[in-house]
């Protein structure tokens, strides 16, 4: 197991390199089964499915990379309890056009070093809807 300081730079490094657009970085930090998911209902699938395992992992990465940029989030806070980190981070997000606040919370499980597991918990319903899974009501 890491220490704490040495699994909160890891984690930095992780989201650096994702908001680079560092794509063979990010992949780096995962491990060959790691699991990727946005928590949520399968009613909103593909969105929440997991991704499993590094090929599905890269094309995963690499459409978020491309399509949601992640440059105005920040770190709020980083806990880290043993092997699991959670990250809550806020800020602007941009998708396509769509400029918009967004509060994002992951728990990450490590083993060996390697990110095992991500879960990552998003406004899934913001999410469905710029996505054009949903339509949101005109507000009043």
């Amino acid at each position: 197991m890491a220490s704490n300081d040495d699994l909160r730079d890891v984690v930095r490094r992780i989201y650096h390199a994702r908001v680079q657009g560092d794509l063979d970085g990010l992949m780096s930090f995962l491990d060959d089964g790691c699991m990727f998911r946005v928590a949520g209902d399968q009613h909103l699938s593909p969105l929440t499915d997991p991704v499993v395992g590094a090929e599905a992992l890269r094309a995963t990465m690499q459409y978020l990379i491309d399509n949601w940029d992640m440059r105005g989030i920040d770190f709020v806070s980083i806990h880290i309890d043993g092997d699991v980190a959670l990250v809550h981070r806020a800020g602007r997000m941009r998708f396509g056009a769509t400029e918009y606040d967004a509060e994002i919370m992951d728990k990450m499980t490590f083993e060996n070093g390697k990110l095992k597991e991500c879960a990552e918990f998003i406004d899934t319903l913001q999410a469905a809807a710029l996505l054009d899974m949903i339509t949101l009501p005109a507000r009043g």
